[in-house]
């Protein structure tokens, strides 16, 4: 409901809670409006990963991907990018910029001292744009919240869960990688996610 209300959302529930279907109804409003709206990620294999599943739901000639080397559909009505090509169009454009949503998953790296501002750019420059603020480890930002009312005459609606429907566990193990996703595999407990920090680590 809150992202059809024309405020702003501060969207802050674990993992598996259904963010994903919350940013879809936002894109939905924006292709149902004929406006235009970014779903940005940290990474680009998130932003690739995204792409193929918003073109599922919407079809391919509606979603179009950036991330600074690959350009697909720039003209699209919706599109997938990496948080820096946001903030480009920011910085470039600023309130002329063809942005009305904004997606940002992953809102939590806006206190990343070397990449943040790929997340602050955008909330400073597009004032025309409604954003959704995604992260399933985000605290309460009363200043940030009350910045962006300040900067776009739209208030901030805050949605918080603290239910976890996806089970989380943890374990301190000392045998490889290869080894810990066997047994996994072995003892039934799939699918096995594994998240690799550098693509040399993932190609190892």
């Amino acid at each position: 409901r809150e992202v059809f209300s024309g405020n702003h959302v501060a969207l802050s529930t674990p993992t598996g809670s259904g963010k994903s279907l919350v940013a879809v109804s936002m894109l939905f409003r924006a292709v149902a409006e004929n406006k235009r709206a970014y779903y940005t990620c940290p990474i680009k294999a998130l932003v690739s990963e995204k792409f193929f599943e918003l073109c599922k739901s919407f079809g391919p000639e509606l979603v179009g991907m950036a991330t600074g080397d690959v350009s697909i559909n720039s003209k699209a009505p919706i599109i997938c990018c990496t948080a820096e090509v946001l903030a480009n169009v920011a910085l470039r454009d600023g309130s002329a910029a063809a942005v009305d949503f904004v997606v940002m998953d992953e809102f939590h790296y806006f206190s990343d001292k070397s990449r943040g501002f790929a997340w602050e750019a955008p909330l400073l420059r597009l004032p025309r744009a409604t954003f959704l603020l995604m992260s399933a480890t985000m605290g309460h930002n009363p200043k940030l919240h009350a910045s962006l009312k300040q900067l776009t005459g739209r208030s901030v609606s805050t949605v918080t869960s603290k239910d976890r429907p996806v089970p989380l566990d943890w374990s301190y193990r000392r045998a490889t990688l290869f080894d810990c996703v066997s047994d996994l595999v072995e003892e039934g407990r799939l699918p096995v996610y594994v998240v690799n920090f550098t693509q040399r680590e993932a190609a190892d």
